[in-house]
């Protein structure tokens, strides 16, 4: 029987015995308005206290909790009556403490079995109370009126109790979806900022790092409640002057510079420190105040775009609430900042990548139409010309064969000048001694070149000892802007000699062609140049570019001209010789 009883709970237990302490105190302040209070009544209301105690104590142990609470609701009726009984009996102003015991049973039992408990409680404690103290039995009138109450009063208490217990339980078990769905919303949440993340990382457009950028960071901040218009932000990149806001959202800048007055200023204390900052009233700020947009912002987070020692720009954050951007945030949207730094890294490197590869086929374009050129201005004339003598010649040969011979004499002549030009054309294209043996020889090989087939004088001076182990691409360049400022000279300079000199200086490796002809204006002929027919300069500039190299020309009329090219060289190059031994 008894193993077929519910067990309460550890929270009905406390929380009947401490229903029952504060109606206890209020029974002894109503017995003291009375003036029935003594110290009988008060030692009766301890004991029972007491009591209570120990056997809550008992329960939480799980000592046959489901016994000792029926027993104690028994014990409540029993003392109420004790209570009653020394308060004036059927006059005591006690006998709502009677409501102790179906209180308990209503807890634990419900509203079917309460109500039984109550009655059999009653009757019993009753019965014990006048057979033991041999007390005169109370008026049946007032112990019927009481059960009357106590009945319906039992029944409404466990219909109470069940209520409010289930009340209680509801929001519990409304919490379990509701959790589940606020943790697929913050799953969805995180997925969704891993992908802008991915995307970031992973876009070679600047353009698109940018737009990504500021949808991340407010996805980051903003949990979607509708305040996103709410957050001020903008990707402001670095100037010469100070700052161009390039992208912006919820801001409308009235203008897109930002100059950096003093050093005070929250932009010039980020680059200063590299690292972001929290700033408060933007609109005494000397740079945040030229962005009327974050006046109504209280704070404003300051984050630089910093990446290998370089600064790119800086992500700017503002939001009117005090204190909106707390330390998760700040940490947030630093790292947010960290990631565009490291893509705008990569899409600038892309991009120059992309424009080195621009300029390398445009210099592959301009070395095929130089070799049309010098093919049409070169072997085609001179092969037109080969023609038209060899029929000359054959015309000859009927009337004056000893003319005719010297006539063919000479086409052999200019077939073998031809020969030479195709070959040293060929040589210029693609000098395969430069592979073979370096950049001194294949320069040697030019000069020697340049002697038999132009007649002209070019002299190669080294020193003793210079760095080598450059790779073949930079041999590449210099040899081909060596053999340009060669053409130049001899073709426009009407000089005597040209000097080809390779020295090292320091950390650099340097290659200087000058030459003793007419010389001309620099500034003059720079200006107009693209408009020339030919594109040299031009194109040694560019290919200096390619390889970060130095170039620079010295020329005036009448004092010949000096091209210098100057390209740094890597710390185990400096003390190497490339000179070729003969």
């Amino acid at each position: 029987m008894f193993a077929s009883l519910k067990s309460p709970s550890i929270r009905q237990i406390w929380a009947a015995w401490a229903f029952r302490s504060l109606l206890l105190i209020g029974a002894l302040f109503v017995a003291g308005y009375f003036g029935l209070l003594n110290s009988e009544l008060a030692l009766l209301c301890g004991a029972w206290l007491l009591l209570s105690l120990l056997t809550s104590l008992v329960m939480t142990n799980g000592w046959h909790a489901a016994i000792f609470f029926r027993l104690s609701g028994f014990a409540d009726l029993a003392f109420g009556l004790f209570l009653i009984a020394h308060s004036g009996g059927a006059q005591s102003p006690l006998w709502w403490t009677l409501i102790i015991g179906p209180l308990g049973f209503a807890a634990v039992d419900g509203i079917i079995l309460a109500p039984l408990w109550t009655v059999g409680a009653l009757a019993s404690a009753y019965i014990l109370t006048y057979a033991s103290l041999g007390l005169d039995p109370y008026p049946l009138r007032t112990i019927l009126t009481y059960a009357l109450i106590l009945l319906p009063s039992s029944m409404l208490l466990a219909w109470l109790e069940k209520n409010l217990i289930d009340g209680l339980r509801f929001p519990a078990q409304d919490t379990h979806p509701l959790a589940e769905r606020v943790r697929r919303a913050e799953r969805s949440r995180a997925n969704e900022l891993v992908r802008m993340a991915v995307e970031i990382n992973s876009s070679l457009n600047v353009d698109e790092v940018l737009d990504l950028a500021l949808d991340l960071s407010t996805r980051a901040v903003i949990s979607g409640d509708g305040h996103e218009h709410k957050l001020r932000c903008a990707l402001l990149l670095l100037t010469d002057d100070g700052f161009e806001v390039v992208a912006s959202r919820h801001l409308r800048p009235d203008k897109q510079q930002i100059v950096l007055i003093t050093d005070t200023g929250a932009l010039s204390r980020a680059l200063v420190r590299g690292d972001s900052l929290l700033a408060r009233n933007p609109d005494q700020d000397p740079d945040l105040k030229q962005l009327p947009g974050l006046w109504e912002c209280c704070d404003v987070f300051v984050a630089p775009l910093t990446y290998q020692l370089e600064t790119y720009g800086i992500l700017l954050y503002g939001h009117p609430t005090l204190r909106f951007f707390n330390k998760e945030r700040r940490d947030l949207l630093s790292a947010i900042a960290q990631q565009v730094s490291v893509a705008l890294h990569n899409a600038r490197l892309y991009e120059s990548l992309e424009t080195e590869k621009k300029r390398i086929s445009e210099l592959e374009e301009e070395a095929q139409k130089k070799l049309a050129r010098d093919l049409h201005d070169g072997p085609i004339q001179t092969i037109a010309a080969i023609t038209m003598r060899v029929n000359f010649a054959r015309r000859l040969m009927d009337r004056d064969p000893e003319e005719a011979a010297e006539e063919l004499m000479r086409v052999e002549d200019m077939a073998r000048q031809t020969t030479r030009e195709i070959r040293h054309m060929l040589f210029t294209i693609r000098p395969l001694i430069l592979e073979r043996s370096g950049l001194v020889a294949a320069l040697n090989q030019l000069a020697d070149k340049e002697n038999e087939i132009h007649h002209q004088n070019v002299l190669i001076e080294t020193d003793s000892e210079l760095p080598h182990e450059l790779d073949l691409g930079k041999q590449g360049a210099l040899f081909y802007i060596a053999e340009e400022a060669v053409n130049n000279a001899r073709k426009h300079a009407e000089a005597a000699h040209i000097w080809v000199r390779l020295r090292g200086e320091d950390d650099q490796f340097i290659i200087e062609v000058e030459d003793d002809g007419v010389g001309f204006n620099v500034g003059s002929v720079d200006a107009y140049y693209e408009q020339r027919g030919s594109l040299g300069f031009v194109n040694m500039r560019e290919r200096a570019d390619l390889i970060d190299g130095i170039l620079h020309i010295e020329s005036a009329e009448g004092k010949g001209t000096r091209i210098t090219l100057s390209i740094l060289l890597e710390p185990s190059q400096i003390t190497e010789n490339m000179a070729e031994q003969p």
